[in-house]
């Protein structure tokens, strides 16, 4: 069966829902239940958290029901804000079911692409709003289209911003606000120690092995007790980093309860631009953070995020970081690069030009800012 077809069921019964629902009826202010659609990757999935955050502010006392790939459920087991979360499988033809239950919804709130604004009429949603990119019959699903930022923000902001206005001036993370998982069967080591995460989704952002194992080096003469991570099927990645075993290496072997107590209790991360970057900041672990085809600008920590020691390491200006196309919108100010290895020209320069001298500079600043 193609993927395509596997899908076909749940997108069947999604608009079979959506077209059989009523009259749209903006929300008003007793807003009971809110809806967050859609089916992103786990660190755009962390990044709605100051969303969730300024809903819960904004409706104190409603339900907020978000829906969510399943395997990042267990970072939510603690509700953060109150939130209940829905896995979402497109090839679970029960998903819809899952979600139906819970509403119907006053308000729903589509970050990403504007399609899942089907989901969330299909859902139950009486009133949805998203940013209005993508295709015209996407884009009609929703009944507030907001243009995108026409100046550069960070995508947590602009994330939160669907919201509405920040109404307090101090509005921020604070941890208390998220629960920490359950603990698995890794335990942290009990002395100090640093991790240097060297996976990410697309090889493009890979830093060289000679560079991770000189930052290793100098870590461990500093005292530190250094831990290599990758995700899983990345496990070589650190075996090219360390391939004397000097250091501990965790690649492959930690679930995402696992890299949670394993980054709570770190004196630094320092990380390729994915997804545990932003776990890190629910830990409030000081992170440095290499950007390769990625905007260091657009996926920084934002206002939310303020008070946590970061730093992020880049080579400004590359030429193939041309690509402005974020979530479906066009937006002039992004600059990204979304292409496969095969079809970049450089030889992937944005990531192996980031010197080890740059990321030590800004591993000592962070730590510094910690200490502060």
């Amino acid at each position: 069966m193609t993927r395509r077809a596997s899908r076909l069921p749940l997108r069947t019964r999604i608009a079979w829902h959506a077209l059989a629902r009523g009259r749209r009826r903006p929300p008003s202010e007793d807003v009971r239940r809110i809806l967050v659609a859609h089916n992103l990757l786990l660190g755009d999935t962390l990044m709605l958290t100051p969303l969730v955050a300024r809903l819960r502010h904004r409706h104190p006392k409603a339900q907020l029901v978000m829906t969510c790939p399943p395997a990042f459920l267990p970072l939510y087991e603690g509700q953060p804000y109150g939130l209940t979360t829905v896995p979402l499988e497109p090839r679970d033809r029960h998903s819809l079911t899952r979600l139906r239950a819970l509403g119907p919804f006053d308000l729903a709130i589509v970050p990403a692409e504007s399609r899942h604004g089907w989901l969330a009429r299909a859902g139950g949603a009486r009133w949805v709003r998203g940013y209005a990119g993508g295709a015209w019959y996407y884009r009609v699903s929703l009944d507030e289209a907001l243009p995108a930022p026409d100046r550069l923000t960070t995508l947590p902001d602009m994330m939160a911003a669907l919201a509405g206005d920040a109404s307090a001036d101090d509005e921020r993370f604070n941890p208390k606000d998220w629960p920490p998982p359950r603990r698995g069967r890794f335990t942290p080591p009990d002395i100090p120690y640093a991790v240097l995460h060297l996976g990410a989704g697309s090889p493009l952002r890979y830093w060289p092995a000679e560079n991770w194992r000189g930052v290793a080096s100098t870590l461990a003469q500093q005292g530190l007790h250094v831990i290599l991570s990758a995700g899983p099927g990345q496990e070589a990645l650190a075996h090219a980093a360390d391939p004397e075993g000097r250091f501990q290496n965790v690649a492959g072997r930690l679930d995402l309860r696992d890299m949670w107590h394993l980054l709570a209790a770190a004196r630094i991360l320092v990380s390729l631009d994915t997804g545990i970057v932003h776990l890190a900041r629910l830990t409030t672990t000081p992170s440095v953070v290499l950007f390769g085809p990625g905007q260091a600008a657009l996926y920084g920590p934002g206002l939310f995020y303020r008070d946590i020691p970061y730093r992020a390491v880049t080579v400004t200006d590359m030429p193939c970081r041309n690509e402005t196309l974020l979530f479906e919108n066009d937006i002039s100010w992004v600059q990204i690069c979304k292409r496969e290895p095969e079809d970049c020209s450089f030889g992937a320069r944005c990531s192996a030009c980031i010197s080890q001298d740059a990321v030590m500079d800004a591993v000592v600043e962070a730590l510094a800012e910690k200490q502060a």
